[in-house]
Parts: structure tokens; sequence; C-alpha cells
């Protein structure tokens, strides 16, 4: 009577394990999987990535001439775009009594430059930076756009074109016409919230 029980517990505890077999194999098809997946979910990330970027500094430039028009600064805003072997990166700042530049890419005790006659410097409003190890590069027609007048109009009506790109992901850019009002499109990539820009 205890033989066929005592090789009942046997059998159950056998058929509980696993061969080293079905271990191995189970292995080599989840290192199929993550073999296929991991490339495309690196691309997945850069566009995500590349995507905020932009729609950020989309924000930005709404920011700066809403800036303009709520502050109304007799010296006016600006937006400077720059950067340095670490980062690509751009600064919104009041410009001072005489046109200051604020450059991001300098270290913090240059950035702003010094004070004028008076003692007035340009004050920081905000500052972006893209680090190299993004992947991220920003290239743009003007390194600085001012905003002036109660308004918030760019200064004698200039607009700028602000390219934002990933090897990886693809191309945006970010753009503002006459008005100061920025519009973002895809030059290349697939962006499920930006539209492909018209040539």
């Amino acid at each position: 009577m205890l033989g066929p029980l005592m090789s009942r517990q046997r059998h159950t505890r056998v058929a509980a394990g696993v061969t080293l077999v079905e271990l191995m194999v189970t292995l080599a098809i989840l290192a199929v999987l993550l073999a296929v997946a991991l490339p495309s979910m690196r691309e997945f990330v850069a566009r995500k990535r590349l995507e905020g970027v932009a729609q950020e500094l989309v924000t930005d430039l709404r920011l700066l001439k809403a800036h303009q028009i709520q502050n109304r600064p007799s010296t006016g805003t600006g937006i400077y775009f720059s950067g340095n072997d670490g980062k690509a990166c751009y600064m919104l700042y009041v410009v001072g009594n005489v046109v200051f530049d604020c450059d991001c890419g300098l270290s913090d005790a240059e950035m702003c430059g010094a004070a004028d006659a008076s003692g007035v410097r340009p004050v920081r409003i905000r500052q972006v930076d893209i680090p190299v190890s993004t992947g991220i590069t920003l290239t743009s027609t003007r390194t600085k756009l001012y905003m002036d007048g109660y308004n918030g109009m760019p200064q004698f009506n200039r607009t700028v074109s602000v390219s934002l790109a990933n090897p990886s992901a693809g191309e945006i850019r970010v753009s503002t016409n006459a008005a100061g009002v920025p519009s973002i499109c895809s030059v290349s990539g697939s962006f499920g919230a930006i539209s492909r820009c018209t040539p």
C-alpha cells in the first residue's frame, strides 16, 4: 500500500520541475524578442525626446511674446540660440537698456554680460539646455530674436526657423512668422502629434 503512494508523490515532484532544455529554449526565445524590440524601443524614446524638446521650444516662443505683452518692458525681450561642446541651448531674457544678449553657451558669470552705465543687466526669464548626450542638434537661421512694443511683435518683423534633429528619430522644424507666432512641423521621421512640413 505504501509503494504506490510513494511512487505517486515522486511522480508529482518530477512533473512540477522544469528541465534544463525547457529553460534554455525559454531564454533563447526571450533573447530573440529582446534583440528585435530593443532597437525599436530606442527609436521610440529618441522620437519622444525630440518631440518633447520641439514642443517645449514652441511653448517658450509663445512665452516670449506673452512676457513682452504682459510686462511691456521698454527695452524688449529676446531669445538667444547658442551652445558649446557639451550642449545646445537657448535662453529667454529681458533685454537691458542697451542691447545685451544672454548667451547660454558661456559660463554663468559671462552669460548675460556686464551691466550698462546705469547698472542694468539683462534678466533671464528661462534657459533650456539640450545635452549632447541626447543626440539632439539645434540649428537656427538666427542666433537671436527680439520682441518689443506693446503687442510683442518681433523687431523689424524678423522671423526665425529652428531645426531640431536626431539621426535615429528625424527632424522637426519650429518657425515663427512676422507676428512672432510659432508653428511646428516634421521634416522627416514619424511624429504622431506633428504634421509634415509643406514644401
